[in-house]
């Protein structure tokens, strides 16, 4: 069976026009047609925006389950990390990489339901601007085996906006035996930013239980003034064969 993945970093909707308009971001996401939606700045902490219902509303717009995962929570308002999903959502989790006064930061998991006892590990992450910030977060990651644990017996996707200027490899991720997409299958795979992409801000990054077989950003004109990254695409292989999807409520994280 043969799914779709996107990591998107929706900048909290506001695209690059200066409006902000979740439903242009629906659209796009919409236009992907994916299976699985990763998302990186839900919400708004700083009430620039009206919504403060940004993930309950992408899901009730696209109709997907979710789980929502808020490094920030002021005044009621919330941002962080969301992961919508047409797959049944069989426990979620939010990690904390906050690193000193830094942004606080972190790494959404959700345990996907594929069918006949199988699980697809998915993260959606948002790491630091400094590189000393993102080796201590990679270092949180990988220090409390949270992606060792979690691959041990089912296929993991490790996916989001790692705030990296440079397009070659994490080196640290590397070595935990999760492969980078773009470089395995030799595709630029830029998406920052929209109107000219140079870097690969955003990754996906999967284990030997996952077969890529397509990565590549979206770019329409749509995507291109939503928000100031392109959605990145991923088309895999699932390790086994999807049961029909089952009626699960949202689940939020928070």
């Amino acid at each position: 069976m043969e799914l779709t993945l996107v990591s998107y970093n929706i900048h909290s909707g506001i695209g690059t026009d200066g409006r902000f308009d979740l439903a242009r971001v629906g659209s796009v996401i919409r236009e992907v047609g994916a299976d699985i939606v990763a998302l990186q700045e839900v919400g708004d902490f700083r009430n620039v925006t009206p919504r403060e219902d940004q993930p309950e509303h992408l899901a009730d717009m696209l109709g997907m389950h979710m789980a929502f995962g808020p490094n920030v929570v002021r005044n009621g308002r919330r941002y962080g990390n969301a992961i919508l999903s047409r797959l049944p959502i069989l426990k979620s989790k939010n990690y904390d990489l906050s690193v000193g006064r830094r942004e606080p930061r972190g790494a959404l998991r959700c345990d996907l339901d594929l069918g006949a006892g199988k699980q697809l590990h998915v993260f959606s992450l948002h790491l630091g601007l400094r590189l000393a910030e993102r080796r201590r977060q990679e270092a949180l990651l990988l220090s409390a085996d949270i992606l060792r644990e979690a691959a041990r017996k089912d296929p993991l996707v490790v996916c989001g906006d790692f705030n990296y200027l440079g397009n070659g490899p994490v080196p640290s991720l590397v070595r935990q035996a999760i492969h980078d997409v773009a470089l395995e299958l030799k595709a630029p795979a830029r998406t920052y930013p929209t109107r000219m992409p140079m870097l690969r801000l955003d990754r996906i990054y999967v284990d030997a239980g996952v077969r890529p077989l397509d990565i590549h950003p979206h770019r329409t004109l749509t995507s291109r003034v939503a928000s100031d990254h392109l959605p990145l695409v991923l088309r895999f292989e699932a390790p086994i064969s999807v049961e029909g999807p089952h009626s699960l409520p949202v689940q939020l994280i928070g």
